[in-house]
């Protein structure tokens, strides 16, 4: 991803720089625990409520993680499992 630099032309110009100023700007003013803008979620008058979430590409990859340090011994090191979308069953009522 990016542009390709032509010969002379500099690494970075005036919109990355702007750009990469504006992505550093946000991730200063965000929770990295919970996403949420620090404005806001450290004001003690907003009220949050926990809500629990699968996310089924993570379940599959952590299941599979799982089973292959059962078969395979405890030593992984270095490998990786991706998750890979492959389409979609049919639900009840599709």
């Amino acid at each position: 991803m990016g542009r390709v630099r032509a010969p002379g032309e500099p690494e970075w110009t005036q919109e990355d720089t702007l750009l990469a100023i504006e992505w550093q700007r946000l991730q200063d003013e965000t929770c990295r625990g919970c996403g949420h803008l620090l404005e806001e979620s450290l004001d003690e008058a907003n009220e949050y409520e926990p809500r629990r979430i699968t996310c089924f590409a993570c379940q599959a990859k952590e299941r599979a993680e799982r089973a292959a340090g059962e078969r395979e011994g405890a030593d992984l090191s270095g490998h990786k499992m991706t998750v890979v979308h492959v389409g979609r069953r049919p639900l009840i009522g599709d």
